[in-house]
């Protein structure tokens, strides 16, 4: 791409980007709070049910600003790599160019705007017939518009290319009647959507080539409905991707859409000439799978193949299947027959499957990961055989347990796989990361902090089984953005050099002759010299790259709503703060992106025998997504200040519901720190415990909506945390009314002393820190001596005995001392004891101390006797964040405060759909008040952690 600048050709790097941050006090790459895939609702663990009213506009909302606009001979030179054309390239026979402007001109003769249905019924037979040529042989168009697919999916697009084989029609489509065929997602290669002659529905503006995106409701809307349907297809197949076909009455686009964005063509007129949109089909029809958008290393399984029979098979419960409730026991042995079990085989063919390497663990698994394996085999979703790593390891995937919600992005995607080498079941996600020079994979953090690739016993993390990107496959979009861009600084800086060599002359005017390159204005990046790919440090840049990414790893875990105790979600939390620790400890690694999708449970065999002579299950929890961690540079004890970072990409992505408040009110100005990430495990803790435990919160939707889902804008229109969040970090306290603080009770109404007492120590850490933090904010507004950078991430100056990495007793943890603090309310300078809690937030002793004291029930202080759950015992109730929430409505009035066209009008479809589509049931109109009205029925909670997390966008 670089290297060639000056030739004007466009050619892709292979090699990550380089990101040169902006000069000033930037330290961290700055998150896009206002783009709704940061405030997806599904990070909580839940999966919602589709909701055409609220996800077409929030999934419109999260794509705007990725459109580049060229004409149709770029497109063909530069996207499809077509010389010197498409009409040259694909020589179509002049009796099928005739016949197709002859029943496209009769279609719009005299002015003629033709419904819908009339113009893809024409168009279809024109591209389908066989008599006088078709400029497709290997596929066929099908018209679905009238039908929702089988599998359930709500969207009705109306026509597809299909291969011959797949055709999704019970007739011959060359009778010359529209079929009443269903979308098939799993099949469809290119998807087509007709639309009337009529501005307000087409979502592209050609007379605004910096700004394509138009901003009309109706035009917005059709973007919506096209963005959704390639998000459908996203999400069923496998694709590098996806190409597409608007037509408009008597004109057509071309889009091409990638992680990064979509690649759209200006309209053009396929009545007067339809030789180029019949070449365009001609050229699809016949170049390779993988030209197409497929995925090669991505193999769709036939139904009754040998690989999917052997899906089958393995999702059949056996009788060596153990429970995974804690404290349950197994048999110490396995069976012979468990083994062989694994490398049964049937005669056919598909030899890969013979690869057999089984080795001498425990065979058995539990229950749920067999289970939800089953599940994941659903009819009418595909199956896939997908390649992993540099040794390209066979696994094989059916439904994903989790897909993102949006289609620009990492685009992840969760599977419980079966390991074809090993016959066992794995965690398997497949995403796009960020592709920068200084960013690792996920999977090259779980190399460092788990070396062995075993069950990790000091560092909670999941074991890593193989990971790589996949197959060189990086995103165009955001390349082509940049290789435009470039053109647009050259042709610049040629006009400067022409008038500083040229007098002016009335001649001159405006320069009208000079073409801006039409792409959209966030495109507008320095692509830096020609040694090599480079992208500017443009703050607003929306073009992100990405590289195909997989990782596999041997842990298929729990959510944390599975917990049966208020001691065991205690525990486990201590396990993903302990494993946080260990990482910042010894390795300079901060997580960056504390959440609860991130805290998992790993349910194993205990290593020592009962007295009973059997295995016990134990629980950890476990701390996942490394992929935005960073390594932190150490500081120098002779320096004041600690040593400035460097943001490595533009923008990066978090669950900003669970980012601590000083983080959130200063970033990017200022990394994330320790103090930071323990204070969003505090808010893990007390989103799980709200839901899952007894307490005087009346409302529990209410409370997670004000403390974790809503937000305040300040002048600037930057977004905050919500002003319960803040409360509870700067006084310490978190009340549930005016008066009435939170009170964590037991089943009988006695108060959870131990719970209440640990909740409320962890609150005056953060008070103390929030403290210091204003005070220094004081002094720096009043220009005294020094100014303030931010936080120390120095060790504290307070060195307490450090937890034990023991398997039996590293929960066990010595008692802290208590700190007594003055409460007072004077502004002056905070006291020794207030600046001791403070710094001690800048390790992890201290946050470890508390948590471990609470439930280390042979503890001498505090003098009562510890009351916690014990064993079976549980204080745990069903979810108390009713089905009814959806977070999806506190998004959507995001999405309406930062795009003041979003919002809806008294005449508009309360869907925001297009007139020819019909209502869905069950859709609600979007909100126009911060007060949470009647939301959809939620489904039945779904983890998305099953493995490892699934966020982003």
């Amino acid at each position: 791409m670089a290297g060639n600048a000056d030739s004007g050709a466009f050619l892709r790097s292979a090699e990550p980007f380089i990101y040169s941050a902006p000069a000033g006090p930037t330290q961290t790459s700055p998150h896009k709070f206002n783009k709704i895939s940061n405030s997806d609702a599904r990070k909580h663990g839940d999966k919602l049910e589709d909701s055409v009213a609220l996800d077409r506009p929030l999934l419109g909302a999260s794509s705007m600003g990725h459109t580049i606009l060229i004409d149709f001979e770029t497109f063909e030179n530069d996207i499809l790599r077509v010389h010197p054309s498409l009409a040259a390239d694909q020589a179509l026979p002049e009796e099928l160019v005739d016949h197709a402007r002859l029943v496209f001109d009769t279609l719009f003769s005299h002015g003629a705007s033709p419904l819908e249905i009339q113009i893809a019924e024409e168009f279809i037979k024109v591209i389908n017939a066989e008599t006088g040529g078709s400029p497709l042989s290997r596929h066929k168009a099908a018209f679905t518009g009238n039908h929702t697919s089988t599998d359930g999916t709500p969207s009705k697009v109306d026509a597809g290319l299909y291969s011959n084989e797949q055709l999704p029609v019970t007739a011959k489509p060359t009778t010359g009647k529209l079929t009443s065929g269903k979308p098939d997602w799993n099949n469809i290669r290119l998807f087509i959507e007709f639309k009337r002659k009529n501005t307000s529905l087409d979502p592209f503006d050609d007379y605004e080539p910096d700004d394509p995106e138009a901003s009309a409701q109706t035009r917005q809307a059709v973007r919506h409905q096209i963005i959704n349907y390639a998000l459908d297809i996203r999400n069923r197949q496998h694709r590098t991707c996806i190409f597409a076909l608007l037509i408009i009455g008597p004109e057509f686009r071309l889009m091409r859409f990638d992680q990064s964005g979509i690649i759209v063509t200006k309209k053009q007129n396929y009545a007067e000439d339809p030789r180029p949109l019949l070449s365009f089909l001609a050229w699809f029809d016949k170049v390779s799978p993988e030209q197409q958008g497929y995925d090669p290393t991505a193999t769709l399984l036939k139904e009754g193949s040998r690989a999917y029979k052997l899906m089958d098979e393995f999702a059949q419960g056996q009788a060596s299947d153990m429970e995974h409730a804690e404290g349950s026991e197994v048999a110490v042995q396995h069976s012979a027959e468990d083994q062989a079990a694994l490398a049964a085989l049937s005669n056919d063919d598909e030899s890969y499957l013979d690869e057999i390497e089984l080795d001498d663990e425990d065979p058995r698994v539990f229950k749920y990961v067999r289970e939800k394996f089953g599940e994941s085999l659903e009819e009418g979703w595909p199956r896939y055989r997908l390649e992993v790593g540099e040794e390209k390891r066979i696994f094989l995937v059916g439904k994903p347990i989790w897909t993102v919600s949006w289609l620009f992005g990492r685009g992840t995607r969760g599977y419980i796989a079966l390991d074809v080498k090993k016959r066992r079941f794995v965690f398997l996600k497949d995403c796009w990361r960020p592709f920068y020079v200084g960013l690792k994979s996920e999977g090259a953090y779980l190399e460092i902090l788990n070396p062995l690739g075993t069950k990790a016993t000091d560092v909670h993390v999941p074991t890593l089984v193989t990971h790589g990107d996949v197959a060189r496959q990086i995103t165009m979009t955001a390349q082509y953005a940049n290789y435009r861009a470039a053109q647009a600084k050259r042709q610049k800086k040629r006009r400067r050099q022409d008038d500083e060599l040229s007098p002016p002359s009335a001649s001159d005017g405006a320069k009208e002759g000079h073409i801006t390159p039409s792409v959209s204005a966030p495109a507008a990046m320095d692509v830096g010299n020609a040694d090599g790919p480079s992208s500017q440090n443009d703050g607003e840049a929306f073009y992100r790259h990405f590289t195909h990414y997989r990782i596999v790893t041997k842990d298929v875990c729990l959510p944390f709503t599975a917990i049966t105790s208020s001691k065991q979600l205690v525990e486990l939390i201590l396990d993903c703060v302990t494993a946080h620790w260990l990482a910042y400890t010894d390795h300079r690694l901060l997580h960056r992106d504390v959440s609860a999708g991130n805290v998992i449970i790993r349910p194993s065999l205990s290593s020592k025998n009962t007295k009973d002579g059997k295995k016990k299950v134990i629980w950890e929890g476990v701390l996942t997504d490394w992929e935005l961690a960073k390594e932190i540079p150490a500081r120098d004890p002779s320096k004041p200040e600690a040593p400035k970072e460097v943001p490595r990409q533009p923008e990066r992505t978090g669950t900003w519901q669970f980012m601590s408040v000083a983080y959130v009110e200063n970033h990017p100005n200022w990394p994330v720190t320790v103090a930071d990430e323990l204070e969003s495990f505090f808010h893990v803790l007390l989103f799980y415990a709200v839901r899952l435990l007894r307490h005087n919160i009346s409302n529990v939707s209410t409370f997670v909506a004000d403390y974790f889902d809503k937000f305040t804008v300040s002048g600037d229109v930057k977004r905050r945390c919500s002003i319960a969040k803040k409360m509870a970090m700067n006084e310490g306290i978190i009340k549930v009314s005016r008066w009435i603080p939170l009170q964590f009770e037991f089943a009988n109404g006695n108060v959870h002393r131990d719970l209440n007492r640990m909740i409320g120590n962890l609150l005056k850490y953060f008070k103390a820190r929030y403290q210091i933090l204003a005070w220094e904010f004081r002094k720096s507004q009043r220009k005294c001596d020094s100014a303030v950078s931010g936080p120390s991430d120095a060790s504290a100056p307070l060195a307490l005995p450090q937890p034990s990495l023991d398997t039996d007793d590293r929960r066990q943890i010595v008692v802290l001392e208590e700190i007594e603090l003055d409460e007072s309310e004077d502004e002056g300078e905070p006291s020794d004891q207030i600046k001791t809690r403070a710094e001690l937030l800048d390790g992890h002793s201290a946050f470890l101390a508390i948590l471990g004291n609470a439930i280390n029930l042979k503890r001498s202080t505090p003098k009562w006797a510890p009351v916690w759950p014990v064993g079976p015992e549980t204080d745990v109730v069903k979810d108390r964040l009713p089905d009814v929430y959806d977070p999806r409505i506190h998004a959507s009035m995001a999405n309406k405060m930062y795009t003041p066209s979003a919002g809806g009008t008294a005449t508009a479809d309360p869907n925001g759909a297009p007139a020819r589509k019909k209502h869905r049931t069950g859709d609600v109109s979007e909100p126009t008040q911060v007060s949470i009205p009647r939301q959809p029925t939620r489904a039945g909670t779904v983890s998305g952690s099953l493995g490892m997390s699934l966020g982003d966008s």
